[in-house]
């Protein structure tokens, strides 16, 4: 895909391409079920325990107990910004009134706890209020994932008034606004105290999109005086960790948290600011053009891993984030208000059916962290009331925003986008869609015009197809990939038919990698391989894991597909393919069904196959690969220091700590101590691993490891080169380690520092 165009040409019409709200109506199909199960989902959840968190900071009487995982693990009240947004998009999408009373439920409640306040603050992260005083007085420890011992706390924060904003803007809420003009005048009073120095220091804690939010309220508010001071502030909040690459169209993207940086970028697509714009176009392309993966989406274990290796990508159970995904979206969206570039409908089109709507369950409606694209893996998905991550709450919006992405305006000239199944109706002429390209390759469409009008009603030809036959009253025209304008009197009803010829593409990664995967149409495909041992499939329990912890294949299992041309043949929107199994002495053929993937639920199943021309070149390659793996498999429980979600659920503790990065991994060291906890499956002996970095930093002499409570030493060191790491120490302990998990402190002496710390894993004996 090539650099799509920037509408700087004057002679562009500059007018919103969007349209207004309530023009577009879902009729069926996986978009509107989708915003059903959304609808369902929303009805679930309890306002009184979501306000729970802001209660309680309010110094309000408890009226509900909170949810538990992350709204009751430092993230409190994140959940509840989603849900204000979700409510205020879904309100709008469907009318419904019982959407509309929680709306109401929630904003009435918000607006209790910001008056109990009293100083415009309004927020569940935990000592919240007191966290204002402190950045005021100018103090400042933050590393990426904490801000002065709170986890994120800006990051949530955000949500809640990006939610304010939202019941305003989308569902017409004047309360909402009012709300969230006193929120920011209360934050513009703290971080007037602050140079910009200070502030940069504050933003290298995730953030989400404090800058998009800023963006937004000074779009909307009537107050010229407050609307300068949140654009000038919105500014401050650019980041130029990320920014200033991005402004010389630099990738410097290895290593950093994915999304930690698509938020930031959203803020510059909509800032209205040349420079800042441009650097969200700069992103997009780097993102999409060298780091996005077949099905849409990005990253493994939450991160920007190094776009010349996509190794982690097949070997890592953590493959893309949802919330990456839903957030690309977003930009991709305010880029589509000024350009007509297809590329841009082409990948939400690619996001939206390959990875968006799949991470959300067809029946139980629960959310998905993390894609897995390693061979015969699984996905994990929420279960309601016990999993608040952060892609439950993007769950929770991001399904009822399909909508907006189907057509797309030029003037007065309309333009098919997406074939669903839906109507536009507007400015005197209705376009109904019927399609279900799941079922058929051919789409109707109704143009009805109660007066003539002479309009060019656009169609989209997907660069997926070899073109396609349009008929229009019975009159048959070819068409190319690209646009098809249909110039003409419309009066009446007239019917377009519209009949795809989709082809079948073999997508390699963007690396080049011996890894491909198929896509048919609009799909990508995907083979089952089983529902054994799905272990945590629903995530329920302590801690509610979003990571699938079952066995993972081993590599040579993958069939490969071997020679110079692919043995494949398409039929409906699956496929047989021919490929070959490299587990023995000898190649043995195999014929494997192919299906899209999205239709893939509590299975596990492949995307990425092996590819290449010699057979024993690529079985080598599989082999080495589970060699590689074989001395993990003794590891029952891991932290990857730096990594939030991994810290987050291992207890993560620490003071005057600090994250870095190398080769696009990162690790932790402190002037003071860091410490986890890790949790074996049975109690008893265990062995200890830890790796640290050899020379970055070295350690103080008087540094020690503390396993539970004690000061241990290792019964043998080794010093080894790794991939993605380079030199490393690798020393292990042997522990007795109980069920409620084993405490690890990593402590510097007097004026030294500890060690760097890459990777520490409990592990079995055998």
């Amino acid at each position: 895909m090539g650099d799509f165009q920037r509408c700087n040409d004057p002679a562009v019409d500059p007018a919103p391409r969007a349209f207004p709200r309530g023009a577009i109506t879902l009729n069926g199909g996986p978009l509107a079920a989708a915003l059903d199960r959304s609808i369902e989902a929303a009805l679930a959840h309890d306002p009184d325990r979501l306000l729970a968190p802001y209660r309680r900071e309010a110094g309000l009487p408890a009226v509900a107990e909170s949810y538990g995982d992350w709204e009751s693990r430092g993230l409190d009240g994140h959940i509840g910004g989603h849900y204000l947004s979700a409510l205020a998009h879904l309100y709008v999408a469907t009318g419904r009134e019982d959407i509309h009373a929680r709306l109401r439920r929630m904003l009435d409640g918000l607006q209790e706890c910001q008056d109990a306040v009293g100083t415009g603050y309004l927020g569940g992260t935990p000592r919240g209020i007191e966290l204002g005083e402190e950045l005021r007085s100018g103090t400042i420890e933050a590393e990426p994932f904490a801000l002065n011992g709170r986890w994120v706390p800006m990051y949530n924060l955000h949500k809640v008034l990006n939610g304010l904003i939202d019941a305003y803007e989308v569902a017409d809420q004047p309360d909402a606004l009012a709300m969230a003009e006193r929120w920011a005048a209360w934050w513009l009073g703290i971080s007037a105290h602050l140079t910009d120095a200070q502030l940069e220091t504050l933003l290298t804690a995730e953030f989400g999109g404090m800058n998009d939010a800023f963006f937004r309220l000074a779009a909307l508010t009537a107050d010229p005086e407050l609307a300068r001071n949140l654009h000038k502030e919105a500014r401050r909040w650019s980041h130029r960790l990320l920014l200033d690459p991005l402004l010389s169209h630099e990738d410097r993207l290895d290593g950093l948290h994915a999304n930690t940086q698509v938020p930031k970028v959203v803020g510059y697509a909509r800032s209205g600011d040349e420079d800042l714009t441009d650097a969200a176009h700069a992103f997009w392309d780097h993102v999409v053009h060298e780091r996005t993966v077949s099905i849409g989406g990005h990253g493994v274990r939450e991160h920007f891993h190094p776009k010349d290796d996509f190794r982690a990508m097949v070997l890592d159970p953590l493959g893309p984030e949802s919330c990456n995904t839903f957030n690309m979206l977003a930009i991709t969206d305010l880029f589509r208000a000024t350009s007509p570039d297809l590329e841009l409908v082409e990948f939400a089109e690619r996001a939206i059916y390959n990875h968006a709507l799949t991470v959300q369950h067809p029946d139980h409606g629960g959310f998905v962290y993390f894609s897995p694209l390693r061979p015969a893996h699984y996905r994990v998905y929420s279960s309601h009331g016990e999993s608040m991550w952060c892609c439950v709450g993007s769950g929770l919006e991001g399904h009822s925003r399909y909508a907006r992405f189907l057509f797309s305006r030029d003037g007065d000239s309309p333009r098919v986008e997406i074939y669903e199944p839906a109507t536009l109706d507007w400015d005197g002429i209705r376009l109904e869609v019927r399609a279900d390209l799941a079922a058929s390759w051919r789409v109707e469409i109704d143009v009805t015009a109660g007066e003539s009008r002479r309009r060019i009603v656009r169609l989209r030809i997907p660069e997926w197809t070899d073109g396609a036959t349009v008929t229009v009253d019975g009159v048959a025209a070819e068409a190319r990939p690209g646009e098809h304008a249909l110039d003409r009197e419309w009066a009446g009803t007239t019917r377009i038919v519209l009949d795809l010829r989709p082809s079948l593409a073999l997508e390699g990664l963007p690396d080049g990698s011996p890894w491909a995967s198929l896509r048919y149409g609009p799909f990508v495909l995907a083979h089952r391989d089983g529902a054994d041992a799905l272990e945590g499939a629903i995530a329920t329990g302590e801690g509610a894991p979003h990571i699938a912890l079952g066995p993972k294949r081993r590599m040579i299992d993958t069939p490969a597909l071997i020679g110079e041309e692919l043995d494949v043949t398409a039929s409906g929107t699956g496929a047989t393919l021919t490929a070959w199994r490299l587990d023995a002495d000898a190649p043995a053929r195999v014929d494997l069904a192919l299906e899209p993937y999205r239709d893939i639920h509590d299975e596990r199943c492949t995307v990425y196959f092996p590819v290449g021309t010699d057979a024993a070149a690529v079985r080598a390659m599989l082999a080495d690969l589970d060699e590689a793996e074989l001395e993990d498999a003794a590891v029952v429980d891991v932290v990857a220091p730096g990594e939030q979600q991994s810290e987050m659920d291992h207890a993560y503790a620490s003071h005057a700590s600090r994250i870095e990065w190398i080769n696009a991994r990162s690790w932790r060291m402190a002037e003071d101590w860091f410490s986890y906890v890790l949790k074996p499956r049975a109690a008893g002996a265990h062995l200890l691993r830890v790796r640290t970095l050899v020379g970055k930093p070295e350690g103080g002499d008087d540094a020690v490891v503390r396993i539970a409570g004690t000061v241990a030493s290792p019964v043998r060191t080794e010093e080894r080169d790794l991939p993605l790491y380079g030199d490393v120490l690798e020393s292990v302990y042997e522990v007795e380690a109980p069920l409620d998990g084993l405490k690890v402190r990593f402590e510097a002496g007097p004026g030294g520092a500890t060690a760097g710390v890459v990777a520490v894993a409990l592990m079995t004996r055998e």
